[in-house]
């Protein structure tokens, strides 16, 4: 793991467990989608919607939001099983534990997400139950999650420390 890697899982690990105890998700799950969802090039957590908008889970914002709710950005996304680039109205947060707290919010309580909420207890078969429920386009979504947990042992943050201090050191 790089000294980079490293850093963006100290910063995300206390948020995600955060939003686990809250709503309910998996941190593994969280983690990881944080890790694909908002990287580049340059590395995790440096994607253009992570810096610019605190949003690390390609959140779509609300149709009518305020413009300065949203930003928006060029994204690929899979359609009719050809990537395409569009463009799109991504959610802004205030900071990262905003971004966390809305992703977890929305995956507990939209409906469309009920089958991945049934199985919080196991992080491989909520992932599996997120790529059914079309959180992604991509057809292999749920594989690109896993390989993520398994490479950097993301589960062990299922188990949240019961001091913030404790997680920081953790991760």
């Amino acid at each position: 793991m790089t000294e980079n890697q490293n850093a963006f899982l100290k910063m995300v690990v206390p948020p995600a467990q955060a939003a686990m105890r809250k709503w309910g998700v998996p941190a593994s799950v969280t983690i990881s989608q944080a890790i694909l969802e908002s990287s580049n090039k340059l590395g995790w957590g440096q994607s253009e919607l992570a810096r610019e908008a605190n949003n690390y889970f390609g959140i779509k914002a609300v149709h009518n939001a305020s413009p300065e709710s949203y930003i928006e950005l060029p994204t690929h996304e899979v359609l009719h099983n050809h990537i395409q680039l569009i463009d799109a109205e991504f959610a802004r947060y205030p900071d990262l534990a905003g971004s966390f707290d809305a992703h977890a919010r929305l995956l507990a309580t939209a409906q469309r997400y009920k089958p991945a909420m049934a199985a919080t207890h196991n992080a491989v078969a909520f992932a599996l139950q997120l790529e059914r429920c079309g959180y992604s386009t991509s057809p292999t979504y749920a594989a690109s999650l896993w390989q993520l947990m398994r490479l950097y042992d993301l589960e062990q943050y299922d188990a949240p420390p019961q001091d913030p201090a404790a997680a920081q050191v953790a991760a």
